[in-house]
C-alpha cells in the first residue's frame, strides 16, 4: 500500500514539476502517518472499503485545503473538462463553483437547458435528484448533475433574488456552445437593438478554443463596414482561457499591459503586453453578475486603458488563474498557481469590476415589449401600449409602476426624460411622441460610446 501511495505521489510530482520545484517540507503528517492510517481503516472499518476509494478521498482532501478553484480529477471528470474548454459537451449548461461552502451557479450558458430553466448566478443548488450536495467537492457534484443526453435531473435550488427554495427538473443534452454571437441575449439581431450602424455588436458567451478566431472575423468585417464603435457583451459569460481573451484583448486595447499573473515564482508570474498603436473602435462593454474570470480580464482592460466604458453591473469578482495539468493515470489538476491584476495593477478576486455607468439587469419579465404607436394616449387610457412605455421608464430609472394606466406619474416621467434630451413637454402621448421614447430608450447604451 505505501508503495502504491508513493507512485501516485510521484505521479503527481513528476507532473507539477513542469512548472515549479518544491523544496522538501518538513512535516509531521509523513506518508507512514497516512500510510498507517489507511492499515488502520480497511482492517477497523466497519464496512469493506477499496484502495481507490481510500486513495481518493486522501486527494480530495488534500485539495480540500487549498482554495475552491483547485481541485483533482480522475480520468472520467478529467475528460469532461476537457470537452468543456473545447466549447462541446454533455450536461445541462450551467457553470458553477463552491463558495462559502455552497454549491453556487456562477452563470448559465445561454441556449442551454440551465438557462431555459431559469438558474441564475448566485442561485445555491443543494441537492441533486434528493441527495444532499453541500459537502460535495465541486466536481463530485458536476458528475452528480451530469449524466446521459435525453435524461432528467432534479435540483432543489435556493433562489438568489428571493431565498425561496424550489424544485426545478432540467432534461440533460449535448451542450454545444457558440461563443461569438451577434444576437442580443433577448434574441434579438442587434441591428434591431442598435439603430446606429456605425455601431458593431458582439456577444461572447465564453473565451474557448475558437473564441478568438471567430471574434476576429467578426471586428475585421466591422472594420471593412467603417463601423466606428463596437458593443461587447459579457453578461452572464463565466470566463473560459487565459489564452483566448488575451489574443481577443490584443485586437481592441491600445498599447500597454493588458493582464498581469503574480505566482509565487518566476515561471508563474508575467504580464500580457498589447502592442496595438491606435484602437480600432471606441467600445462599451457590457456587465453583470454572472461575468467572471477571463470577461473580468477583458472588462478591466477596457476600464483601466480608457479604451471605452463598462455598462451594466459589478462583475463576478474571480480573480485567480487556474493551470490545467495532465496527469500520466489519465486524471488531471487543476491548480489555482495565480492571481491576476488589471492594467492598473489593481485586484478583482472577491471584488469584481465596477461599471462606470451602472445599470440594474432586466428580469424576464421586465424586457420591454414592442411600442406599436397605433394610438394617441391620454389621461385615463389603459393598454399594453402603455405598459410597454411604462417598463422603458422604469428601465431608465424613473420610479414609477407598471400597471398598463396612464395617469400623473406616467406623464410625469416622459416630461422629465423629454426635458432632459431638449423636447418640448406634453399633456398626452401622440404617436409621434412615442416614437420618441422608443428612440431615446434604444439609444441610451450607444450614446454612452460615441
Amino acid at each position: 500500500m505505501k508503495r502504491r501511495i508513493l507512485s501516485i505521489l510521484l505521479i503527481i510530482g513528476i507532473t507539477l514539476a513542469t512548472i515549479t520545484t518544491a523544496s522538501p517540507i518538513e512535516s509531521v503528517y509523513t506518508i507512514d502517518t497516512i500510510d498507517s492510517l489507511i492499515e488502520i481503516i480497511k482492517s477497523s472499518y466497519y464496512k469493506e472499503i477499496d484502495d481507490d476509494t481510500l486513495l481518493k478521498g486522501a486527494i480530495d482532501g488534500i485539495f480540500k485545503s487549498l482554495d475552491p478553484h483547485s481541485n483533482y480529477m480522475d480520468e472520467e471528470e478529467f475528460k469532461e473538462l476537457l470537452e468543456f474548454t473545447d466549447g462541446n459537451f454533455g450536461g445541462i449548461g450551467v457553470s458553477i463553483e463552491r463558495k462559502d461552502d455552497r454549491i453556487t451557479v456562477v452563470s448559465p450558458i445561454e441556449g442551454t437547458p440551465a438557462h431555459e430553466a431559469n438558474l441564475n448566478t448566485g442561485d445555491i443548488i443543494i441537492s441533486v435528484d434528493d441527495v444532499d450536495i453541500k459537502d460535495y467537492t465541486l466536481d463530485k457534484a458536476v458528475n452528480l448533475i451530469r449524466g446521459e443526453v435525453n435524461t432528467k435531473v432534479k435540483l432543489s435550488v435556493i433562489k438568489a433574488d428571493t431565498q425561496e427554495t424550489i424544485e426545478i427538473e432540467i432534461t440533460r443534452a449535448i451542450i454545444k456552445i457558440e461563443s461569438i454571437k451577434t444576437e442580443t441575449p433577448y434574441g434579438k439581431k442587434s441591428t434591431e437593438e442598435i439603430k446606429d450602424q456605425n455601431i458593431g455588436y458582439i456577444r461572447i458567451t465564453e473565451f474557448s478554443d475558437n473564441t478568438y478566431k471567430d471574434f476576429k472575423e467578426l471586428i475585421d468585417k466591422y472594420k471593412k463596414e467603417n463601423k466606428k464603435g463596437l458593443i461587447i457583451d459579457l453578461r452572464s459569460n463565466p470566463g473560459g482561457l487565459l489564452n483566448s481573451v488575451v489574443q481577443i484583448c490584443k485586437e481592441i486595447i491600445p498599447e500597454g499591459p493588458i493582464v498581469h499573473i503574480e505566482g509565487k515564482n518566476k515561471e508563474n508570474s508575467n504580464t500580457y503586453y498589447s502592442n496595438l498603436k491606435t484602437p480600432p473602435f471606441k467600445i462599451a462593454v457590457i456587465t453583470n453578475g454572472g461575468s467572471a474570470s477571463a470577461s473580468e480580464i477583458l472588462a478591466g482592460a477596457v476600464k483601466d486603458s480608457k479604451a471605452g466604458i463598462i455598462v451594466g453591473t459589478k462583475t463576478y469578482g474571480k480573480g485567480t488563474v487556474q493551470n490545467i495539468m495532465y496527469l500520466t493515470n489519465g486524471g488531471g489538476v487543476k491548480l489555482t498557481i495565480a492571481e491576476y491584476m488589471t492594467r492598473n495593477k489593481i485586484h478583482i478576486d472577491g471584488k469584481g469590476v465596477e461599471p462606470d455607468v451602472e445599470v440594474e439587469p432586466f428580469t424576464i419579465r421586465e424586457i420591454p415589449i414592442e411600442i406599436k404607436a397605433e394610438r394617441d394616449i391620454r389621461h385615463g387610457d389603459v393598454g399594453i401600449d402603455v405598459y410597454a412605455i411604462q417598463q422603458r421608464l422604469i428601465n431608465l430609472g424613473y420610479n414609477i409602476k407598471a400597471d398598463g394606466i396612464m395617469g400623473k406619474a406616467t406623464l410625469g416621467a416622459v416630461n422629465k426624460l423629454l426635458k432632459a434630451n431638449n423636447y418640448q413637454e406634453v399633456r398626452y402621448l401622440e404617436k409621434e411622441t412615442q416614437k420618441k421614447i422608443y428612440n431615446l430608450y434604444e439609444s441610451t447604451l450607444v450614446n454612452q460610446i460615441k
